[in-house]
């Protein structure tokens, strides 16, 4: 047999027979990159890949607590008050050590807050500004990302503590929800946190509306006049009228009503709507036309019927009582 052959074969069969040429023995640490807020616990594992091992223990500058077992070992820091700890897992096997390190980062990350400068006016600019703190291991600066979204508002992002949106308020804004969310990136591990404020948009009196059911009115008819507006908070109203006789307010000032109109009641109604931003007007003419009939008709028909009765009763009575005739020609 060939000896160059006989030995290549024998190099592939170490290779590929367990036990042949043993691969190291290893030890690991899970997680690879243990990072947890300030103050909090942890718990760390360190796994052997072989078990002929004579010592699997760690070496660190806090107490070592933890259970372990066949090819692994665990370590238990219950307050971490380190914001950077290199930590070493090492293993014997024989005349050869193997050590695993990472280092534990600690941070502080406090969620984001959201806050609205003054009243948001609906016309007016408005700023909606959001501040997030985080801390992490010296001397790095934490690498936190901000982002203002929603309430019918363009995106906005920033890299810092903090982020501001500068915007004009619209109606339609209000009661919609404005959501801020904070990404804290710690490696190859992040961080989120977010908050949700709902826009209360206040709004001057708009959109005031004054309606009839028509415009011109004949004396004696009922007269109706509305009023409507928006506004947050909800405008109260008050009416400046043609006149001060006759008139009644109903549903909370909202409509004048004025029975049996006469002429004094036409000209201008106008209904003045207002609350604590702001106020608006809005108008309607009504007008009088000439009577189709005179209203003192009625009165002289009924008085002269009535005294063409009285007179032909008293004559009857007269004739019964005192036989009384009428004068012959």
């Amino acid at each position: 047999m060939d000896p160059c052959w006989s030995w290549g074969a024998m190099a592939l069969l170490c290779l590929l027979v367990p036990g042949g040429h043993p691969v190291p023995c290893r030890v690991s640490i899970s997680p690879e990159e243990p990072t947890v807020e300030f103050g909090t616990s942890l718990l760390l594992n360190c796994t052997s890949s072989c078990q002929n091992y004579s010592r699997l223990s760690w070496e660190v500058s806090t107490t070592k607590t933890g259970p372990q077992g066949p090819g692994w070992v665990s370590l238990s820091i219950p307050n971490v008050t380190n914001w950077s700890l290199e930590i070493q897992c090492f293993g014997v096997f024989g005349e050869h050590r193997d050590i695993a390190t990472t280092t534990l980062r600690a941070y502080r990350f406090s969620p984001p807050q959201i806050y609205l400068e003054g009243d948001v006016v609906a016309g007016k600019e408005a700023r909606v500004t959001c501040n997030a703190s985080a801390q992490v291991s010296p001397p790095d600066p934490p690498n936190l990302r901000l982002t203002l979204r929603g309430g019918g508002l363009p995106p906005s992002t920033h890299r810092g503590p903090s982020v501001g949106l500068g915007f004009t308020a619209q109606p339609e804004q209000h009661g919609q929800e404005v959501t801020c969310e904070a990404v804290l990136r710690l490696g190859r591990r992040t961080v989120n946190a977010s908050a949700t404020v709902t826009l209360w948009v206040w709004a001057a009196p708009h959109d005031v509306w004054v309606w009839a059911p028509r415009t011109v009115f004949t004396a004696g008819d009922n007269l109706t006049v509305m009023c409507r507006a928006e506004g947050n908070p909800l405008p109260w109203l008050r009416w400046e009228l043609p006149t001060n006789a006759s008139w009644e307010l109903r549903d909370s000032s909202t409509t004048v009503t004025i029975p049996a109109a006469q002429r004094a009641h036409g000209g201008t109604y106008r209904c003045l709507a207002e609350n604590r931003y702001g106020a608006g007007t809005a108008s309607i003419d009504i007008l009088f036309q000439g009577s189709s009939r005179n209203p003192l008709i009625p009165a002289v028909v009924t008085l002269a019927v009535a005294t063409v009765l009285v007179a032909l009763a008293v004559s009857w009575w007269l004739y019964r009582a005192r036989g009384w005739k009428p004068m012959q020609d």
